[in-house]
């Protein structure tokens, strides 16, 4: 199975896909109509159906160059912040990760301060892993890659999109140093 979310490719707000092979089968979500091959009632988003059929086409189209793109902004990201902030320690592999993510933890740093100080400057961030958001423990995913929970707790995650720019980029790391200087 696969399951994805339509704003991770430009795709409106509120619409998703689930991918599922042949042969497995699954509980009705919702009871009451025969949407979906019975498997949920209520009317489909048409609308927003349209709108990801479409982006997953642009997405296809641009993938090859869309990709290089992101992670070169990535590169940048994690090649200035090691330069420049000396308590930054990379989580996860320097090669095989998502082309437009990157994991930094700070030691002796509360991400959630942090993020509180880079969302006062307009930068949408996040602190953990993507399965941990919104939860205070530390990341099960970043204490399974050898993390401590001190080290989990101050990882800050960044995700890069097609609309950043390098300059961008620039402007998040020396916000990153302001918020780590005003923190230690």
């Amino acid at each position: 199975m696969l399951s994805l979310s339509g704003h991770k490719l430009y795709a409106p707000k509120g619409i998703g896909a689930l991918y599922i092979k042949n042969g497995i089968k699954i509980e009705k979500l919702i009871d009451g109509g025969h949407q979906e091959r019975d498997k949920r009632a209520g009317t489909e988003n048409v609308a927003g159906i349209v709108g990801l059929g479409k982006a997953c086409e642009i997405a296809r189209i641009g993938l090859d160059g869309s990709m290089k793109y992101l992670q070169s902004l990535r590169d940048y990201f994690i090649n200035l912040v090691e330069s420049r902030i000396p308590i930054a320690v990379l989580n996860g592999s320097r090669k095989l990760r998502v082309p437009s993510n990157a994991n930094f933890s700070f030691k002796g740093i509360d991400a959630g301060s942090l993020l509180l100080k880079l969302d006062a400057k307009g930068i949408c961030a996040s602190s953990g892993s993507a399965c941990s958001a919104g939860d205070s423990a530390p990341s099960h995913v970043l204490k399974a890659i050898g993390l401590s929970d001190e080290m989990a707790k101050g990882a800050l995650r960044i995700s890069f999109g097609e609309e950043n720019t390098k300059e961008d980029v620039d402007f998040l790391v020396e916000s990153i140093e302001k918020g780590i200087r005003e923190l230690s």
